[in-house]
């Protein structure tokens, strides 16, 4: 009996080692652990900064888009002290220099303030240009910048030979034919003389309006043509052009009066409309 009590205490010794063991790799798996997870949040705990950086090479002279920007978050130490932390701090304004792909926007790199003329809101390709238009009867006084409109042209002509070869030099399609003549003369107009009206523009952007409509004026009758100056509903308006369109209108301006519809919101539609001769009197 005493053997066999003897006998058995090597294995509980083994089961003790085997325990302890077990224990000491749970405490080393649980060190590491620790460990890693202290790196780990060491890592993220750098300190970081937003910063805006040009998400694509910039020229001088370039005016800056918010495709242009893009906001990063970088290592403090780092970031420029000076540089914008946010794009709309930087849209808009003009770059001074030439800005690498990646690289910091300060404010010795662009302008000192925002562009807020017209150079700024018209589009690449086009020209903003000022005519001197009569605000259209329905218009009302209520047409403001980004709106659109089409432009209507008012001319005093000779005779009918005249009014085609007008048409011909805007590049339209059309001719007209001699108009019927009046009973009576029309109040106010000359004795025989002859108006074109062509529409000359269609769906085109205002970036502008400075005017002064005298309420008297607004929703009243057709205007002298004649009477350019001395009409108090005569208005500045800054249109958005391509090339060509400004010029034709520049000599149509100097030529003729010019009035302007308003377009609905979202009416873009290009329609015909045919040029019409008025005779003014029934003189010959």
């Amino acid at each position: 009996m005493a053997r066999a009590v003897a006998g058995s205490r090597p294995e509980r010794g083994n089961r003790v080692f085997l325990v302890l063991a077990v224990v000491a790799a749970f405490v080393a798996a649980v060190l590491v652990f620790a460990a890693l997870s202290d790196g780990g949040g060491g890592a993220d705990t750098v300190a970081t900064s937003k910063v805006v950086v040009a998400q694509q090479a910039i020229p001088a002279n370039t005016r800056i888009t918010a495709e242009m920007l893009e906001l990063q978050f970088l290592p403090t130490e780092e970031v420029n002290a000076e540089a914008f932390t946010a794009p709309s701090q930087v849209i808009n304004r003009v770059t001074t220099e030439d800005v690498a792909a990646g690289e910091q926007i300060a404010p010795a790199s662009v302008s000192r303030s925002a562009g807020e003329g017209v150079s700024f809101v018209v589009q690449p390709g086009h020209r903003a240009i000022s005519v001197e238009v009569r605000e259209v009867v329905t218009a009302g006084g209520n047409l403001e910048p980004g709106d659109y409109v089409d432009i209507i042209g008012v001319f005093q002509v000779a005779d009918v030979v005249a009014a085609n070869h007008l048409l011909a030099a805007l590049g339209l399609p059309y001719q007209v034919t001699e108009p019927p003549r009046p009973a009576t003369p029309i109040e106010g107009t000359a004795s025989g003389g002859l108006v074109l009206t062509v529409s000359l523009l269609q769906n085109v952007k205002l970036l502008a309006l400075a005017q002064s409509l005298a309420a008297d004026t607004a929703g009243g009758a057709a205007d002298n043509p004649s009477d350019t100056e001395s009409n108090p509903s005569a208005a500045t308006t800054t249109l958005e052009l391509t090339p060509q369109q400004a010029q034709e209108i520049t000599w149509s301006d100097e030529f003729g009066i010019l009035r302007m519809d308003g377009r609905a919101v979202g009416d873009h539609e290009i329609v015909e409309v045919l040029p019409t001769l008025l005779r003014l009197g029934n003189s010959r």
